[in-house]
């Protein structure tokens, strides 16, 4: 016959209640989608996700009509884009590779989703402010 003690039960309470409160700070989300205004989306994951790296941006065309995706990242929200992911060159549907790159916690970001042909931007876009 097996003897628990009170010690026993209460530690094995806290190490259970240790585990649920450890896994909810590791908890991820998945990409946030920003749709352009025809024909595709672009996608922000400021953390990684289901293999998918933290930080980084790419760009889905949807739509075989001559307009492609083009997503650009401002670090820092200072007027630079410094990262750029695009479906030029490529038959539709496509989505291009991650586009990735450390980026300091809660860093703040704009996220710009935009249709484009050759040189042509459309002059509407969608735009998303977050953080790394």
């Amino acid at each position: 016959m097996l003897k628990f003690t009170a010690g026993r039960v209460v530690g094995a309470a806290a190490a259970a209640f240790g585990l649920v409160i450890a896994a909810q700070g590791t908890a991820a989300a998945a990409p946030k989608t920003i749709e352009a205004t025809f024909g595709g989306y672009g996608e922000w994951n400021p953390d990684p996700y289901d293999g998918i790296p933290g930080d980084s941006i790419r760009a889905c065309d949807t739509t075989a009509d001559g307009w492609g995706i083009e997503v650009k990242i401002d670090i820092g929200r200072n007027g630079t884009w410094d990262r750029i992911a695009n479906t030029r060159g490529h038959n539709s549907p496509y989505c291009s590779p991650w586009k990735r790159g450390n980026i300091k916690e809660g860093t703040p970001v704009s996220i710009q989703v935009a249709n484009v042909n050759g040189g042509v931007t459309y002059p509407k876009g969608s735009l998303l402010l977050s953080h790394a």
